[in-house]
């Protein structure tokens, strides 16, 4: 996961033979909010404990960030048909916090982007509008599960170390001068668009803004070259967005259920 803005620290299994099996990961922005790991096991060597193995170091090596006596979730996560994970889990103390969808829709050749609300103007991005992209997604973010603050220059470090990412791809909405909303969007070489995060600010939702920002980014990425566009969402976004996307068309993919366990620094 790139990004200059993160503590990263990386376990590795090895076999005997020096081949890499497995590995863990641990991610945070600040360890006393939240962090986060990961977990994955070669496929030949599973059902041999190096997942239980992998997840006891992340959470180790989670907990040595903390300062003693500090308590702060760590979170984890798996595919909803990942059983396996979700039985681990519960079994070293893990709950349930909450499910992400991963949702696509097919984009055709002559994808037309709809008009926008009335008083709102859609444009795409340049790299001199990052600081609005900025600052519309911190504040539309801010309620949402698991969100963190950064500095403008920590998502910039973010955002040119992302996969795909290119400013000129993204559609920002206005109300006259004012940002109303933006539609992160980003590409890929396999043929899909990603629709990275979606903004809008308080203000101006449920007046048709974030359809326009789809609808664009659609058209957008259709002409680029793009015949497939997916994106993740929180399923208890209490903005609505899982209606907003059913609405233009997406449909879910998979489930991605979250899990999250207590550590205290020592």
């Amino acid at each position: 996961m790139p990004g200059f803005e993160f503590d990263r620290d990386t376990i590795v299994a090895e076999a005997p033979d020096g081949s890499i099996v497995g590995y863990g990961i641990v991610l945070a922005i600040d360890p006393s909010v939240q962090t986060f790991g990961m977990a994955k096991v070669h496929p030949e060597h599973m059902g041999r404990g190096l997942g239980a193995a992998l997840c006891a170091g992340t959470e180790l090596r989670a907990a040595t960030r903390l300062d003693p006596g500090v308590t702060s979730p760590f979170r984890s996560g798996a595919s909803e048909t990942d059983h396996a994970a979700a039985d681990l889990f519960v079994g070293r103390g893990y709950r349930h916090v909450r499910s992400f969808w991963h949702m696509q829709r097919e984009l055709p050749g002559d994808e037309i982007a709809a008009s926008a609300p009335d008083g709102i103007t859609l444009r795409l991005g340049a790299a001199d509008d990052e600081p609005i992209m900025h600052r519309v997604i911190d504040e539309a973010f801010q309620e949402h599960f698991g969100h963190e603050p950064q500095t403008l220059d920590h998502w910039q470090q973010w955002m040119h170390g992302s996969t795909g990412y290119d400013p000129s791809l993204s559609v920002l909405a206005f109300a006259g001068d004012q940002p109303a909303g933006v539609s992160l969007n980003l590409t890929s070489d396999d043929g899909i668009g990603w629709i990275g995060d979606l903004g809008v600010l308080p203000a101006f939702r449920r007046r048709g803004v974030a359809r326009a920002l789809l609808a664009r980014s659609f058209a957008e990425l259709a002409a680029r070259g793009h015949d497939e566009v997916r994106l993740g969402v929180d399923t208890e976004n209490t903005t609505g967005a899982t209606h907003v996307y059913e609405s233009v068309g997406m449909t879910v993919r998979r489930r991605y259920d979250v899990y999250e366990k207590q550590l205290t620094g020592t």
